[in-house]
This record gives structure tokens, C-alpha cells and sequence, in this order.
């Protein structure tokens, strides 16, 4: 096993202060002919679901959006730009397992799953920049790559700045794994959380590259706005930045709701409108930062 230097750069910048290096172990042969798999989770995501789509069509060699009953302008927008990419495949789903179920035969195959929330924006001029890494085999011995994150409490389209939490110190959520290394990954309750997992025999290692802490914001080529903050659907009545429950966790208050067990539906959905929810304390640390987000608009 050698060891490359990866430089991470920002608008192919060389100087000094836009340039970190990190050593990074890389297995001695490359995976051929590796892909890309991108698998989006939606629910009532209409005000970003196109740019989310759109900045990572070129990053990935096909993409499957699973739509877990959306009832705004959500479907309808997924579905005409499948009309015009056949990249995109869009699928209506009734429980949020089905966003695993879909990913699971890349087991054991040469295939990087990128999942993707309705409300994460990437930078698609750094992500074909890392792709090139990625494909050469940079990452191959690698399970999971965590890249740089603004947390965002508002976008200004006009003046292409964002508002938000960047990490560190806050909390990564990017979603980007090496099934190579994996025999299978069963019996999720939605994409890419807990299940059964099974790695292959001869892996004795299973790391994760947490790029965002060793490569600022304003250098990365995996970066993303997270709009974890902010009003998603046209449907939503916001006066206050609150987060919102992911799908399970829709499930799992409506079922309590259905159940007559009010305690439970009410925790649930508080916790979130007071601002005490894990979104809050995990995505909303450090200080309120503001970046110039050109690229990704």
C-alpha cells in the first residue's frame, strides 16, 4: 500500500493559503471502471430538489430519487427533468426502506452510493474536480468520505451568499460510500442507516476520510449547502428557522398519531419547532459565517 499527496485546491489556485496537503493511503491498484450511483430520499423538497439534481448530474453516472409521497410540486418537477436527463430515475415509494432497497445490489461491486437529501446543494465545479480523484482510485481503500458542510440559515441568490454553520465544528452530514468493500448492506429502515451491514473478508479496516477537517471551506472540491435551516417546500409556513423531521421520522410521528399515542407525536414534532431537536444541537455550532456560494448557483 503506497501513500500520494492530495492537494485540494479552490479555482485551480495555487498559492500558499488555498492550497492544503494531506497524505492519503491508497490501495497499490485501482478499482476498474468505477461508478457512481447517486440515491436522493425527497418529501415535499420543491424550492431546491432542481439545483440539487442538477449539480450533481455530471458527479454521477445515474441517479435514482426515491420520493417518499410528496404532495407539493415536488414530483412534477423530478419528473420533467428525467424527461430531458436519462441519468435520473424517479421512483414513488411508500416506505422510506425503499431508498436502501434500490442501492443494495451495488454490493460487492465497483460503485461509489452518493446519497443525497432534498436539502443539500453541491458544488458542481468541485465535484468534477473530485471525481478525477475518485475514479483514478484516490479514495479505493477507503468505506466513507465526509466533505465540507455550510449548515445554512439563509440563501441570497442576488448577491450569491449564504448564511450558516460551517464544520467543523458542526457536524458533517455528507453520504458518500464505497460499496466495493462491503459483501451487503440489508434490511435498512431508509438509505444507508444502520441495517445489517457485511464487509468483505479481506477488509480489516473500514476508515473514513473526513476531508473537512483538514481542508477549509473556501479550497474544498467536496463541499455542500445544507439547507437544513430553511423553508424547503412551497407548502410550508415558516416564520421562525426550524428543522424538519427526515422521512422515518415522519413515519414514525404519524404512526404514533394513528396510534392515539399524542405524547409521542408531540415530543417528536416540539422538540424540532423549539429548536431541541439532535439538527439543531449537531448542525448549528460554532460561529454564524457568511460565503460567497458563486459556484454553486
Amino acid at each position: 500500500m503506497g501513500k500520494l499527496i492530495f492537494q485540494a485546491g479552490f479555482n485551480g489556485e495555487t498559492t500558499e493559503n488555498k492550497y492544503l496537503t494531506i497524505f492519503i493511503n491508497t490501495v497499490n491498484q485501482p478499482m476498474s471502471a468505477i461508478q457512481i450511483i447517486g440515491i436522493i430520499l425527497v418529501r415535499n423538497e420543491d424550492i431546491f430538489i432542481k439545483n440539487v439534481i442538477n449539480n450533481i448530474s455530471q458527479f454521477c453516472d445515474r441517479i435514482i430519487v426515491t420520493d417518499h409521497q410528496s404532495n407539493d410540486k415536488t414530483p412534477e418537477i423530478i419528473k420533467k427533468l428525467a424527461k430531458k436527463n436519462k441519468k435520473i430515475n424517479y421512483l414513488r415509494i411508500q416506505h422510506p426502506k425503499e431508498s436502501h432497497t434500490v442501492i443494495e445490489k451495488y454490493a460487492g461491486t465497483n460503485t461509489w452510493i452518493f446519497a443525497v437529501d432534498g436539502d443539500e446543494i453541491y458544488d458542481p465545479e468541485g465535484l468534477h474536480k473530485f471525481k478525477k480523484k475518485l475514479i483514478e482510485g484516490t479514495f479505493n481503500n477507503y468505506w466513507q468520505i465526509k466533505g465540507n458542510v455550510l449548515n445554512c440559515t439563509s440563501i441570497n441568490h442576488k448577491d450569491k451568499i449564504a448564511k450558516g454553520y460551517l464544520s467543523p465544528p458542526a457536524r458533517s452530514m455528507t453520504k458518500l460510500y464505497n460499496f466495493s468493500i462491503i459483501e451487503k448492506w440489508n434490511n435498512c429502515p431508509q438509505r444507508i442507516h444502520a441495517g445489517d451491514l457485511e464487509f468483505k473478508k479481506n477488509i480489516k479496516n473500514t476508515p473514513t476520510l473526513e476531508l473537512f477537517k483538514h481542508i477549509e471551506w473556501d479550497d474544498a472540491h467536496f463541499r455542500c449547502l445544507h439547507t437544513v435551516f430553511m423553508q424547503r417546500s412551497s407548502k410550508e409556513k415558516r416564520i421562525i428557522t426550524t428543522t424538519r423531521l427526515n422521512p422515518a421520522e415522519k413515519m414514525s410521528a404519524e404512526q404514533a398519531r394513528e396510534s392515539n399515542n399524542h405524547i409521542k407525536y408531540l415530543r417528536k414534532n416540539l422538540k424540532s419547532y423549539f429548536r431541541l431537536d439532535w439538527k439543531n444541537k449537531k448542525y448549528k455550532k460554532g460561529k454564524l459565517t457568511t460565503k460567497n456560494i458563486a459556484t454553486f448557483l
